[in-house]
């Protein structure tokens, strides 16, 4: 398993606190659920972050790039604080997205619901960090996965 440091590439670290890596995977069908799984806590192994198992939030790519879009430009706390410019949001989002589309992805955050979004709901989630709060978002291809871990603190 091949591991890119997106978020350094991005020099993304001026605005936002936290990761984002692209891992090309060529020993594992990630077509099976369970593999995708199996996969996301290796990584997570890896990145010293809490093993989520199967209990990731699975979402459609278009709710899922929201919730990336959104976890770029606003602090995660004080979900209406914006951390990044929006045209320099758009940006990393569009390059973290540029392998990974609608068609051939399977998509998963270990938040429950956009709280930027749907504020009436509420927020839960699965934390893979010590850290107050954490989002991260998931973009998974037939050999690519593109994992982001956004922190904040209160």
């Amino acid at each position: 398993m091949e591991r890119r440091d997106i978020f350094k590439e991005l020099d993304m670290g001026e605005y936002i606190w936290g990761n984002a890596y692209v891992y090309s995977v060529f020993d594992l069908d990630l077509s099976i659920e369970t593999n995708r799984f199996l996969k996301l806590d290796e990584i997570c192994k890896t990145e010293n972050w809490k093993l989520l198992g199967d209990s990731w939030n699975s979402l459609d790519f278009s709710a899922c790039s929201e919730m990336l879009m959104d976890s770029i430009e606003f602090d995660i706390a004080y979900s209406s604080a914006r951390i990044t410019p929006e045209e320099i949001a758009r940006k990393f989002h569009t390059t973290l997205l540029q392998d990974f589309k609608e068609s051939d992805c399977h998509c998963y955050s270990n938040w429950f619901n956009n709280h930027w979004r749907s504020k009436e709901f509420g927020s839960s989630w699965n934390s893979l960090t010590e850290n107050t709060f954490d989002l991260s978002t998931v973009f998974v291809t037939r050999n690519k996965i593109l994992i982001t871990c956004f922190r904040s603190e209160d």
